[in-house]
């Protein structure tokens, strides 16, 4: 079992979690900025997955661990501790 060490930032905050963005702030970052931020921590976690389960349709499979878990990743884009 892994465990994740979290700072505290400069204003106290334990979460680990960077303050969320505006949209304007994310929409001017550099291409591979922006998919870091918003979308590569998702895909590695539903790809990881894919990989063990190797589902029939695997492209179905993909769209519905995004749809299932974008609720935990819609703050900040880290994913969930649970590991």
């Amino acid at each position: 079992m892994h465990l994740k060490t979290i700072g505290m930032d400069k204003d106290g905050d334990l979460s680990g979690i960077p303050p969320k963005k505006s949209r304007v702030e994310v929409q001017s970052l550099p291409t591979r900025q922006y998919l870091d931020q918003t979308v590569v921590p998702i895909l590695l976690q539903a790809l990881s997955c894919l990989a063990k389960e190797r589902p029939a349709d695997p492209i179905s499979f993909l769209a519905g661990y995004l749809l299932r878990n974008k609720s935990q990743y819609d703050n900040g884009g880290s994913p969930p501790t649970n590991q």
